[in-house]
Order: C-alpha cells, then structure tokens, then sequence
C-alpha cells in the first residue's frame, strides 16, 4: 500500500510524494534500528495517514541521508532515486516550515 505525502507550497500549489509499495520493503531493513528512529515511526504508521510536522521531516531528511550512506557503505543495491526524492521532499516540507499531510491508497 503506496503512501502519498504532499504540503502546501503557496496558496494553490502542492508539492508532492509517494513511497510506492515497492520501497517499503526497502526502508524496511532499518526497522527498529536505533539509529533510525523517525524512519521506523513513518513504517509504523504508513497506513494510519500520519500529519509530519517540520521538526519530525527534518529528522527523516537526516535519517534518509545516512540511510543512503549506510547502503552505500555496504554496497548494496537500493533504489537511490526514490530515497533521493524523499530525503529533497522532506527537506523542502522543513525549508517551507509545513505539515507533510499523508493518504495511504
């Protein structure tokens, strides 16, 4: 089940999202690792629509960040693509100072 996130960027404007199913299994390999706290928060409540407030979206930056580190380190395959654009969202819902608002499909 896909996770769509979006924040108001102006008036109209949304920018948005997805961690697509195919991710999660993914982000799934730092579950309960304690250095990856808000990561192991969002995989808890991917499918209880959560609201993310700036301070939580900049820890989830952060934590993508050495994420895409720690795979790196151990060079193994990962879709950097998609961490990419999740680690430039959360940053852009922090730089806006806005709630990431989030619908499970």
């Amino acid at each position: 089940m896909a996770l769509n996130m979006y924040f108001k960027n102006g008036m109209i404007r949304k920018t948005r999202c997805q961690i697509p199913d195919d991710l999660v299994p993914t982000l799934y390999q730092v579950h309960d690792n304690a250095s990856f706290p808000k990561l192991t928060w969002l995989i808890d409540n991917l499918h209880d629509d959560p609201q993310i407030g700036p301070d939580i979206a900049r820890a989830l930056a952060d934590e993508m960040v050495a994420f895409e580190r720690l795979i790196l380190s151990l060079q193994l395959p990962f879709p950097r693509v998609p961490l990419q654009k999740m680690q430039t969202f959360f940053t852009g819902a922090v730089t806006n100072q806005q709630t990431i608002y989030t619908s499970s499909d």
